[in-house]
């Protein structure tokens, strides 16, 4: 067969590409070649050892064959390289076997290995790997020898190798591994040497790769978890760390890196018992020449007693930082080394560090009345201990009761080596026994009985007023002559004893009032409030009770409440529309005169403080003067021009359009506030009055334009009008049912109706002439003269004045108002009398 190196080629070109390998079917397809011919092409590439085949099962697979040409292998390597033929010949050897063996090549080449007696190579080991197949996929073989006194060690890797004609035969491949052996040896010895110290150790020690499973752990942790070591290796290192621990020291281990190769962590672990202990730990991470992690060292010991020691004085030390009792430590020659927060806070020192070093002799103060700072240094230097009151005098001044103790703090040999001052703070306790006593003072002269049971209803405390209500002079007393008279009169109290008992029983507390029949028969009432005193287990510790004597009050609430409903009845019955405002402004008395002008009933307004819509009436000519009451007097007259103060109260007179022959109603009102007897505001009350057939009157009264200028003692004309005028008085008189009383300029009487007679219970011959000062209460004088002054400028001023009129014994209520002609000029006074109302302070 002509060989065709283009289709050679082609065939090696595309085992290259195809570096997995192709069948004779998959190349004849790709290259479009006789199957038969790529056969022939394959073999012949086989021969030569340009190609490789393997089998799977019944495929022959051909690839390219990966081959260094022997020559560069030879070349270029670093190992000891010799070639050999099938019939162990050796063919070629490199430099470095050479050198190693210090052997020539020309003494080698073509002879047979087995006869070349080449140091360490035994032909018979060479014999077994040349001809058994299978140990040489073994991979390296190791052999040894001595040379030159020293011992050799050769890895050796047998190679099948194709020669460029197709022969075949074998490369022995030596690497010189004596020295890797030489470290090796020195590191068993190393190891075995530190397995012995580590071993004897008595700290825990471990090692353990970064998976966080044992590798190594000497006998001390072997005897501390009580397993062996084919028990612990290979097992997580976390099994027996507490679970609440394992992620802290996890996180700790996995920290580790080349600049932070080590770390010390605290963790609990479980004994074999359950019991957790306390471990300390140093974990070392380890890595190797090309820095990867290769595994953790761990050195550990048991810290179990000492952590329970530093809770034990972290437990102290918090104790002794958080007391309420003043706590401080000094050296044997009295300079401060500690004090907490308590001790500061009773000396007023506002941080440690302002008395640290300093000599305990700089807290005393001079003005403290007891024993001194070097007397309690010296009782306690004698005798070990000192306890007694001390006050303490801060720089403030502010002053401290103590309790204190001091004493020497010794070693375990009985050597004193410091001083500890303990200070109470004793302030609230003597403050509590004097606020005590002034307590025990004050029920015992409190005007009210306070008495005291036992849980077994025994007297065991009366003060001296209850005592009083049954003539005792002490406990003593009172338990030895009045305890059967006590309880025969409690049984018949109202509501009964028992009564009150079931009460308390029930709510643990009474309050009312008791009706109480002494001996005599005389009653007797008291306000009383029983309350049973527990502990925090709910068991009666004792009954107390309080007993106010009300029967005086009693007479008086009795007294009172008739007067109200008298003052309610005239209220009620009064001919002017009147209402009363309490301290609330909420209504509280509406008579009947105005529930008929305003046409709302009592009971809608009573108890309401919505009061306003009840004077639609009045049709927004004026305000509710109860409402303005409390405004001052330029505000007033800015504001509401026709209303007028006199004294505390305000009056007003106003035309209420409608009704009254189509003129409209005059309407006069007035407002006063009510005082208690202290002066304190405690209402208001208002007043309507209709003075429309008044104002008629009054008109009628007046003189005409054309006799604007009369006066009493006028002459002429004028005469004839004032006789006129004075005939049309006594007729419009006739018509009034109020007293009616006319004054003249200086306030004299000049003209009097039956009415008025009738209530001053005298005659004319008496009255007329008489001023109106010698006529009234002499407290209303002031307010008389003010009114006058007012009055007697002339202008359009109306001002309208309460007096009480009458004598001293007989007074009765009127009002007295200017009587004006044409441009204001004043002609002289009206007195009007009203029905008298009061109001009562039960607001």
């Amino acid at each position: 067969m002509i060989l065709d190196q283009e289709k050679i080629t082609r065939i090696k070109r595309l085992l290259k590409s195809r570096p997995k390998g192709l069948t004779i079917s998959d190349i004849s397809q790709m290259l479009k070649l006789n199957r038969n011919s790529v056969a022939k092409y394959l073999e012949i590439l086989l021969i030569t050892g340009q190609v490789e085949m393997r089998l799977y099962g019944n495929v022959k697979v051909y690839s390219l064959s990966q081959r260094v040409p022997i020559s560069s292998m030879l070349k270029f390597a670093t190992e000891l390289i010799l070639i050999l033929d099938t019939e162990q010949k050796i063919i070629d050897v490199n430099d470095n076997f050479l050198s190693f063996f210090s052997l020539q090549r020309d003494t080698l080449l073509g002879n047979d290995i087995r006869a070349a007696q080449i140091p360490g190579i035994s032909g018979t080991i060479l014999g077994e790997l040349l001809t058994d197949s299978g140990r040489m996929d073994e991979g390296k073989q190791e052999i040894s020898f001595t040379k030159d006194g020293r011992e050799y060690f050769l890895a050796l890797k047998v190679v099948p190798t194709v020669f460029d004609d197709g022969s075949r035969g074998f490369t022995l491949i030596f690497e010189d591994v004596t020295l890797p052996r030489s470290y090796e040896e020195k590191l068993k010895i190393n190891e075995a040497r530190y397995r012995a110290i580590v071993e004897d150790q008595t700290e825990l020690i471990c090692r353990f790769k970064p998976d966080f499973r044992f590798t190594f752990v000497n006998d001390a942790i072997c005897q501390y978890v009580r397993r062996q070591k084919e028990e612990i290796i290979g097992t997580d290192i976390f099994s027996q760390v507490y679970e609440h621990d394992r992620d802290v020291v996890k996180k700790n281990i996995l920290s580790l890196d080349h600049e932070h190769p080590f770390l010390s962590h605290e963790q609990r672990v479980l004994d074999p018992a359950g019991n957790i202990r306390w471990q300390q730990w140093t974990n070392r991470a380890i890595f190797n020449d090309s820095g990867e992690l290769v595994e953790y060292q761990g050195v550990g010991r048991d810290i179990t007693e000492r952590k329970h020691a530093e809770e034990n004085l972290l437990v102290m030390n918090m104790a002794i930082a958080s007391s309420i009792n003043g706590i401080g430590l000094a050296t044997l020659d009295g300079r401060i080394t500690y004090a907490n927060a308590s001790f500061l806070k009773i000396f007023g020192i506002p941080s440690l560090e302002d008395i640290l070093g300093c000599h305990i002799e700089t807290l005393g103060n001079p003005l403290n009345p007891g024993p001194g700072v070097k007397d309690v240094l010296k009782v306690l230097r004698e005798g070990g201990i000192w306890k007694g009151k001390i006050l303490v005098i801060r720089k403030d001044g502010s002053r401290v009761h103590t309790h204190h103790t001091a004493n020497l703090i010794r070693d375990k040999n009985g050597t004193p080596i410091a001083m500890m001052s303990s200070f109470i703070d004793m302030t609230e306790k003597v403050e509590a026994e004097k606020e005590i006593q002034i307590k025990n003072t004050a029920i015992e002269s409190a005007i009210n009985g306070i008495i005291i049971f036992d849980a077994d209803e025994h007297l065991i405390y009366a003060n001296q007023a209850f005592l009083s209500i049954f003539g005792a002079k002490s406990l003593d007393e009172m338990l030895q002559n009045h305890i059967d008279e006590f309880w025969k009169i409690a049984r018949e109290t109202v509501p009964p004893v028992d009564d009150v008992k079931k009460m308390l029983i029930a709510e643990g507390r009474w309050s009312g009032e008791l009706r109480v029949k002494m001996p005599g028969g005389m009653l007797r009432f008291f306000q009383v409030s029983a309350t049973q005193v527990k502990d925090e287990r709910g068991a009666i510790l004792c009954g107390m009770g309080t007993f106010m004597d009300i029967t005086d009050q009693k007479v008086i609430e009795k007294a009172l409440k008739t007067t109200h409903e008298k003052l309610q009845d005239a209220i009620e019955f009064m001919p002017d529309p009147t209402f009363i405002l309490n301290r609330e402004r909420r209504v509280i008395a509406w008579n009947r005169a105005l529930e008929t002008i305003s046409g709302v009933k009592s009971s809608d307004v009573l108890g309401s403080d919505s009061y306003q819509f009840a004077f639609g009436f009045l049709g927004g000519t004026r305000p509710i003067l109860v409402d303005i009451l409390d405004l001052p007097a330029h505000e007033l007259a800015k504001s509401y021009p026709g209303i007028r103060r006199f004294g505390d109260s305000i009056f007003v007179e106003s035309l209420i359009p409608g009704s009254h022959d189509e003129k409209g109603i005059y309407l006069w009102g007035k407002a006063t506030p009510l005082f208690d007897r202290d002066g304190n505001i405690i209402g208001a009350i208002e007043s309507f009055r209709d003075m429309s057939e008044w104002k008629k009157a009054r008109e009628t009264m007046h003189p005409h334009p054309e006799v604007e200028g009369w006066t009493p003692g006028s002459s002429g004309e004028s005469r004839g009008g004032e006789r006129e005028s004075l005939a049309c008085l006594e007729i419009a008189f006739a018509h009034l049912r109020e007293g009616v009383a006319i004054l003249d300029r200086k306030a004299r009487i000049r003209m009097v109706n039956s009415p008025f007679l009738a209530l001053a219970k005298s005659s004319e011959n008496v009255l007329i002439g008489k001023e109106l000062s010698q006529f009234c209460h002499p407290d209303d004088n002031p307010l008389i003269r003010e009114y006058l002054d007012y009055s007697g400028m002339d202008g359009d001023g109306s001002p309208t004045v309460r007096i009480r009129v009458g004598e001293r014994d007989d007074l009765f209520d009127a009002e007295i108002s200017p009587i004006r002609g044409a441009g204001g000029v004043l002609l002289g006074h009206l007195v009007v009398t009203i029905p008298t109302f009061a109001a009562t302070n039960q607001m």
